[in-house]
């Protein structure tokens, strides 16, 4: 049993060379055997067009802003380049195509998925060039072909005779297929509207901690700044008419200083952001095989630890990382030690303990607390954050649901079955009837049946690394900028 080498504590890294300079297919191995030596302050200088503000704007941009460190430092982490290139490099991007065109496209090979129909294909190929050589040393009998311009043997006449009893399968197979295509096809969008259903809630709910969280502080400012103001004019009639400042004046001006918001919220508020920003990366890793060929156990780790980053520090990463445990309780990177936890639920079940430690926030700790919130405004605004966080969960399970749960094999091996039998049989009388000049016909015809199932099983489960899968790293990318967008856009 293999133990995953934990990193040290103090991770960081900004580098990006690394990641940029991999093939968009080779990218996600990841194999960084000189972690600690890789530079730091490397310029992350491509930037999303499409994108009203990227991740490097608002990497940039906290130099000049008004935060305190813990939220600038909390922004950083959230937008860290080497993260960022990291969550990129992790998607195989998608074929790009004109929808409105047809013939740019038609003899594409590329994301087809024809590894898995290659071998029934060339079988089937084989299947008729067989029965071709067959008729060719048969001897030829009293029937003349029209077709092919030729005798005929006996065989060959009594298969030409059933080939419009074995052309009526086509029509019960044609229904199978377009039923697994179109049940395929609802898998698909159900997957996308799940995750589009996880940014939405993100979106919502790091917006409704911040407003409802910062509320109070910022009232409270209102109000001293009234009592400053108040303080103020006070004092100017005071000098105009006496000439300096009384006592009283000075005990006001005192109690009506502004507050900033204290260590104690901006550290929950910045503890918040960091386990939401790590839900999608988490839902992620669960949904992606764990498995891939040319991997090793140390690789896959540096991977998603370089896809979480500084966001968490080593021990809550592995517990949002690895799912296995051995004898002693200790997070491990193997699949045959015991399966104890589900890494977005980790996550989920640490958002529930923040919303509460938010929602319930004592802001006037040595004041009489004038300023909190009534115990109806907490519960309304704990029972908001945790509906939120409920739909997040409803999402994720939407998407387990759909990674394990595929057609029922009866259904499966029964369309495979029969599918297989028709084209072995059409092919057959096929090349019986007409000839070798059916070939190419033949297999142009058994590639597009076989490729409606190929297709299918392309599309039910879309959460792999595949052109016609999912991207999932930029839908975390994009989840990490909304967040980082509305913690920079606090305003007290």
């Amino acid at each position: 049993m293999r133990k995953v080498k934990e990193q040290p504590s103090s991770w960081s890294i900004n580098d990006v060379s690394t990641w940029r300079s991999m093939p968009a297919k080779s990218a996600s191995v990841a194999r960084f055997e000189n972690i600690d030596e890789v530079s730091k302050g490397s310029d992350y200088s491509e930037q999303s067009k499409d994108e009203q503000l990227s991740p490097t704007q608002l990497y940039s941009s906290l130099q000049d802003g008004h935060s305190s460190d813990t939220l600038k430092k909390t922004l950083q982490d959230i937008l860290n380049p080497a993260r960022i290139a990291a969550l990129e490099a992790c998607d195989v991007q998608p074929v790009p195509y004109d929808s409105y065109s047809f013939s740019s496209y038609i003899f594409t090979l590329k994301g087809r998925n024809l590894s898995m129909i290659i071998s029934p294909l060339l079988a089937l190929l084989l299947w008729g060039l067989g029965w071709q050589l067959l008729f060719m040393f048969l001897p030829k009998g009293d029937s003349y072909n029209e077709v092919i311009g030729t005798y005929e043997s006996d065989l060959q006449r009594t298969l030409s005779s059933v080939n419009d009893l074995i052309s009526t399968l086509v029509t019960p197979v044609s229904f199978l297929l377009v039923f697994r295509l179109g049940r395929a096809a609802i898998r698909f969008w159900d997957a996308r509207q799940a995750t589009g259903l996880m940014i939405e809630k993100c979106r919502s709910n790091i917006a409704t901690a911040t407003v409802g969280f910062i509320s109070p502080i910022r009232q409270k400012r209102r109000y001293c700044r009234r009592q400053k103001q108040r303080s103020d004019n006070t004092e100017t009639n005071h000098g105009q008419r006496d000439g300096k400042k009384g006592d009283t004046d000075k005990e006001k001006i005192q109690s009506a200083q502004i507050p900033q918001p204290g260590a104690k919220e901006i550290e929950l508020l910045c503890e918040y952001a960091r386990w939401l920003t790590s839900f999608p990366v988490a839902v992620k890793h669960f949904l992606r095989p764990e498995e891939r060929l040319g991997w090793d156990d140390t690789a896959y780790y540096k991977k998603q630890r370089f896809e979480i980053g500084p966001l968490l520090c080593d021990e809550d990463a592995n517990h949002v990382m690895l799912s296995y445990e051995d004898e002693r309780g200790q997070p491990v990177f193997d699949r045959n030690a015991k399966r104890v936890r589900d890494p977005p639920l980790v996550v989920l079940n640490r958002l529930h303990e923040l919303s509460y430690d938010i929602a319930h926030h004592d802001y006037d700790e040595d004041n009489k607390g004038s300023f909190n919130p009534t115990p109806q405004q907490r519960a309304a605004f704990f029972q908001q954050l945790n509906n939120q966080i409920n739909i997040l969960c409803a999402s994720f399970g939407i998407m387990e649901r759909i990674k394990n749960t595929p057609l029922p094999f009866v259904y499966v091996i029964h369309l495979r079955s029969i599918l297989l039998l028709y084209l072995f049989l059409w092919n057959m009388t096929s090349i019986a009837s007409i000839g070798w000049i059916a070939l190419p016909a033949l297999f142009a015809f058994n590639l597009s049946m076989l490729g409606i199932e190929a297709a299918s099983v392309e599309c039910e489960r879309p959460f792999d690394w595949n052109s016609n899968h999912l991207t999932m790293g930029k839908f975390c990318i994009l989840i990490a900028r909304n967040i980082a967008q509305a913690m920079k856009e606090i305003r007290y």
